[in-house]
């Protein structure tokens, strides 16, 4: 298949962190903000495809929806590097496990990253994909929502105590002159 090189996709950085390139025979330099969608030509995708560690930016962190992109520049893809959130969502909610595990054998590192936040933020109540994610990536659910959990030993924060008796100085550290009261003769 033949792409036109001069052609505009768009690249989105699936992961929670910034994510940067530099092309340096082209002068070029992105970075990409958690979650921004830039769009670029097929060179430059090209380009970076050919940098060492390109290709496993292009798999594991940046999500390029078109498959003919990915086919072209020979990054291998399985159906969970396309995955979107509500995709995520909905197979962690009412996905079978079987379906579950094959995402965390098979999506990348992106998709896992999306997983991990989601299982903490919807909660994930499903014991047998918290466990399954616990074995495969070393994340505990569990010990996440407790952590992020308030303390129930804490008490709720009481309003600031009041002064029964007032300070003879309003001003700290000066000494006032005692009240004399002058009695003329």
């Amino acid at each position: 298949m033949v792409i036109d090189k001069n052609k505009m996709y768009n690249v989105q950085n699936r992961s929670a962190s910034m994510v940067g390139y530099a092309i340096e025979e082209r002068h070029i330099t992105r970075e990409f903000q958690p979650y921004e969608t830039k769009t670029l030509p097929f060179w430059e995708l090209e380009a970076l495809s050919f940098q060492s560690g390109g290709r496993r930016l292009i798999s594991d962190f940046l999500l390029i929806r078109e498959a003919e992109v990915t086919e072209s520049l020979n990054i291998p893809t399985q159906p969970e590097y396309y995955m979107n959130e509500k995709q995520i969502k909905d197979l962690l909610m009412t996905g079978s496990l079987d379906a579950f595990l094959d995402c965390l054998d098979f999506a990348p590192d992106g998709v896992i990253e999306i997983i991990k936040k989601m299982a903490v933020d919807l909660p994930l109540n499903d014991v047998s994909k918290r466990k399954a994610l616990l074995d495969k990536t070393g994340f505990d659910v569990g010990k996440a929502i407790e952590t992020l959990a308030p303390d129930e030993d804490e008490a709720p924060a009481a309003a600031a105590p009041k002064r029964r008796v007032q300070p003879a100085s309003k001003t700290p550290g000066r000494r006032t002159a005692p009240n004399y009261k002058v009695v003329s003769q």
